[in-house]
């Protein structure tokens, strides 16, 4: 038997089909394996789609193609809306379905906790926390929105930093400009000519000033300093080269402040909290000072911020599954070996499934590379395209690497015989009839949401009277 054939007799499970998922799945197929890629969603796209905020129209739309072009081969099955630990248990999965192998894809998409005692029984009232936020902001356009719905409000608090939080921040003083433009000014602008041109350069284009607006700018906490934001990293480990990259994260936040009209508050940390009627009213942070690279609270320094609704962006990890290892919040993997998932011989984890000493390294070197492109390219769409694609091809690069050892691990493990391949594919049949899913194209079609710039093009164009 040829390896092509023997890989035939291989059914590989994985789970999440975004960056990394479709990369593995598409380089498992073209050699010869079956490959099932199980999704959450109904598309495929992770973070691409939900977690991207939506004025990146051309950049969204690329990464999409790529990832349809990849997933939609004869050798991979494609399974959405079917989430593993939630649907199908893991241990379900890998004991009772037969696959040679499952491979963890599935990304990080559970925010961390607020490091408030208390505090989470605000949660999707006044406090919001950035996944579910930058989701609704994406798809509450939609006619069939079924998700949580939020309203943004004056004098926001958002706290955390990194590009996320500027994200977030964003869409804050987008929505709330946009909003009392309308109401005070009669001025129906859409929120990606406010994103491209910037709200202060909008607002003085049109002779208005921001106070006429009646808007509470948003806040946004950091509990370091501008230049200590994860947003650019140095050439090298040289005292130059450090400084010279914090330089251009101070520059960085800057422009945003100025372009997007928040303000900013650094060296704060959350530590209470006050309500009132069962309503968060204010949160209380503490000063801190930063000493030898950490953090240390200052005695008797803190400030109150009244707001109405409190924002976390303080990162994502990966949410746990039932019957996996785990140390704190990483994927457990057995000793010195960077994609083999402890416990198992035939699980394995590629892209951000991980969370592992390396892969926080290199979430953190990716999230650096942006700067210096915006800055210098003005936050144009090809300054991002040009990260993200330096990103995805890194991931690539990582997945691709660790398939060639993946493979070689499932090549030693036993053929499935004809009655168990029969068994995956007449539960995977199931989902598919229970769901309306025929092939890949088709359902891709009829699931895209409504496009936002499609709608708003198409009522510029209407003639109705």
């Amino acid at each position: 038997m040829n390896p092509k054939e023997a890989f035939n007799k291989h059914y590989i499970a994985i789970i999440g089909g975004s960056i990394s998922g479709s990369e593995a799945a598409y380089l498992l197929a073209k050699k010869g394996f079956k490959v099932i890629v199980f999704d959450m969603n109904k598309l495929p796209y992770g973070k691409i789609e939900d977690g991207l905020p939506n004025w990146h129209i051309n950049l969204r739309n690329r990464q999409i193609k790529e990832i349809d072009a990849k997933l939609n081969h004869p050798n991979i099955r494609f399974v959405p809306q079917t989430k593993i630990g939630r649907d199908i248990k893991f241990l379900d999965l890998i004991n009772n379905w037969g696959f040679s192998a499952i491979i963890l894809a599935n990304g990080a998409w559970k925010d961390r906790k607020f490091p408030i005692s208390g505090i989470e029984k605000f949660k999707d009232k006044e406090l919001i926390y950035q996944n579910s936020f930058i989701n609704w902001f994406n798809h509450k356009h939609e006619h069939d929105y079924m998700g949580k719905n939020y309203f943004i409000k004056d004098n926001t608090v958002i706290v955390g930093g990194g590009l996320a939080s500027l994200d977030v921040v964003k869409i804050v003083m987008i929505e709330l400009v946009k909003k009392q433009l309308y109401l005070k000014k009669g001025i129906d602008v859409d929120l990606f000519t406010l994103e491209k041109q910037g709200i202060n350069k909008f607002l003085d284009e049109h002779a208005t000033k921001f106070d006429e607006l009646d808007i509470k700018k948003a806040t946004l906490v950091y509990r370091r300093m501008a230049k200590d934001m994860p947003l650019k990293s140095p050439k090298d480990s040289s005292e130059e080269s450090v400084e010279a990259a914090k330089l251009v994260s101070e520059k960085l936040l800057n422009k945003y402040t100025e372009k997007y009209l928040f303000n900013f508050i650094p060296l704060s940390v959350p530590v209470d909290f006050k309500e009132k009627e069962d309503k968060l009213t204010s949160v209380i942070f503490q000063k801190v000072a930063i000493e030898n690279g950490k953090i240390k609270p200052k005695e008797n320094s803190f400030f109150e911020l009244k707001t109405d609704v409190l924002i976390s962006s303080i990162g994502s990890i990966p949410e746990q599954l039932e019957g996996l290892e785990y140390e704190y919040s990483s994927l457990k993997m057995k000793e010195n070996s960077a994609y083999q998932v402890a416990g198992f011989e035939n699980v394995f984890a590629v892209g951000n499934a991980v969370t592992g000493r390396g892969n926080i390294q290199e979430s953190k070197r990716h999230g650096k590379q942006i700067t210096t492109l915006i800055i210098d390219e003005h936050l144009t769409e090809d300054a991002l395209e040009k990260w993200l694609t330096n990103i995805n091809n890194e991931i690539k690069s990582k997945v691709d690497k660790d398939l060639n050892a993946i493979i070689r691990e499932i090549s030693k493990l036993h053929i499935q015989p004809n009655s168990v391949i029969e068994g995956i594919l007449d539960k995977t049949n199931l989902i598919h009839k229970k769901i309306g899913y025929t092939n890949y194209g088709d359902w891709i079609r009829k699931n895209t949401p409504d496009r936002l710039e499609d709608m708003l093009k198409n009522k510029s164009n209407c003639k109705c009277i």
